[in-house]
């Protein structure tokens, strides 16, 4: 019997290269690894619904399945970082200190995402500010968001504003037009989506980062919560999931080994020739472990059941969702 032909839209992480270049292989599976920045990858799934699997969103993934996607998930959390130490603010602004964005201009790609989410749940519940308390600007239009897919309307008593036509995040804030920006996190990823990245504010003289010390922060909220921030899942198709129920745990295994090998050759890389890099991996373990992008359910559970709880909290979904029922049930116990 012939490999079962599937589509898979992702971005292009050093950890699934080994199976974009096929050298790890699902069992059972010929994959398509399509390449795809994350933010168009969702834009699609969502208004075309047209990949097997792909990366998603997990807000956009908590808020499409309440609507009644027929997507399921695979405990395969590609992208996570700590979003809000990619907070800018003006270079002049007397902002110095989280709890003084009360009342800020606050800049976001869009309100839905799932870093904002993060964002304003650490403002919220580690610096006390909430979110009725920030004025936000959102960059994406309408057309071209993943709230103008699922039907986003602001939630009660949240005021959200719209970059203006032929305007950036990046030109309201060096014009000092807005106080803060958390632009989209993904470098050199581009999407049409997306107008204003982290590198346009890190090269801007008219912006600084609210967290001088990036990592110094990342380690307290670690230490605080016992997570980093999950940004990204995988899902697949329900109609491929009724007919072959195997897909699931294969593909988790395929992600599982592609990460595995990424790993090996970053250590080898590290060890016999960039000694500083490798100092500071080193630094980052003794705080975050030796597995920066963990699977699997057990070890993920706190951060999905906080993620959560904020989507409900912020108005995105109506209802508390059971972790569980998001995954697929060949996947729940790996």
């Amino acid at each position: 019997m012939p490999d079962l032909r599937l589509t898979l839209a992702m971005a292009d992480y050093d950890r699934t290269a080994a199976l974009r270049d096929g050298s790890v292989k699902p069992a059972g599976i010929d994959l398509t690894y399509i390449v795809s920045p994350p933010s168009e990858t969702f834009w699609r799934m969502l208004k075309f619904d047209e990949f097997d699997a792909a990366e998603m969103s997990l807000s956009s993934f908590l808020i499409a399945r309440g609507q009644g996607r027929a997507w399921t998930a695979i405990p395969v959390f590609p992208f996570r970082a700590f979003f809000h130490t990619y907070v800018f603010v003006r270079a002049d602004s007397k902002i110095r200190q989280p709890s003084d964005l009360a009342a800020a201009r606050f800049g976001l790609p869009e309100y839905q995402m799932t870093a904002a989410v993060w964002v304003r749940g650490v403002l919220q519940h580690d610096f006390g500010v909430r979110p009725a308390a920030i004025r936000w600007i959102v960059e994406r239009s309408p057309a071209m968001s993943h709230g103008g897919q699922t039907g986003f309307t602001p939630p009660e008593g949240v005021s959200i504003e719209r970059v203006p036509e032929g305007e950036t995040l990046l030109a309201l804030v060096e014009r000092g037009e807005i106080d803060a920006v958390m632009p989209s996190p993904y470098g050199s990823m581009t999407s049409r989506l997306n107008k204003t990245y982290v590198g346009d504010l890190s090269r801007s003289p008219h912006a600084r980062l609210l967290f001088e010390d990036p990592m110094a922060e990342s380690v307290r909220s670690f230490r605080a919560h016992g997570f980093s921030h999950i940004n990204h899942t995988v899902v697949v198709q329900n109609r491929v999931l009724e007919q072959h129920p195997w897909v699931a745990l294969n593909l988790f295994n395929a992600f599982a080994n592609a990460k595995q090998q990424c790993y090996g050759k970053i250590d080898y890389l590290l060890r016999s020739s960039v000694m500083a890099a490798f100092a500071v991996l080193e630094t980052q373990r003794r705080t975050f472990g030796d597995d920066p992008f963990p699977y699997g359910l057990a070890a993920n559970r706190d951060a999905l059941e906080t993620l959560a709880g904020y989507s409900l909290e912020q108005g995105l979904v109506k209802e508390r969702v059971t972790i569980d029922d998001l995954f697929a049930p060949t996947t729940r116990d790996v």
